[in-house]
């Protein structure tokens, strides 16, 4: 989670909307996260309210059935506006393993993109 003053909220709404909703893919929500480490002992086990993004199953882009080898083929080469979906994946990877959680789907797509 992100910590976002009070004097930026509609600014950051703004931006997350404009990048998240472009196709709909994703819903908006409002939840309520605890937090967890973040290496400074703060904020730990707080419970805070946050904007979080959530795919839609029903939505016609939703990719969840893909196998990963096919997952992999539409990855390798793409590339979004915020960059390299290659480079999207593995940072996605990075930062699911330093909070100790495995996804082995995207571990095997993760390994067919890596340019090691």
């Amino acid at each position: 989670a992100y910590r976002v003053p009070g004097n930026l909220r509609d600014e950051v709404l703004s931006y997350l909307r404009e990048r998240e909703l472009v196709t709909s893919v994703y819903l908006e929500r409002m939840l309520d996260v605890r937090l967890g480490r973040n290496g400074k002992g703060k904020g730990e086990g707080v419970s805070v309210e946050a904007v979080a993004y959530i795919v839609d199953r029903r939505h016609e882009q939703y990719a969840g059935a893909l196998d990963a080898d096919h997952a992999a083929r539409i990855v390798r080469g793409a590339v979004g506006q915020s960059g390299r979906n290659e480079d999207y994946v593995l940072s996605t990877l990075e930062h699911l393993e330093a909070l100790g959680i495995r996804d082995h789907w995207l571990e095997e797509v993760g390994r067919q993109v890596s340019p090691s």
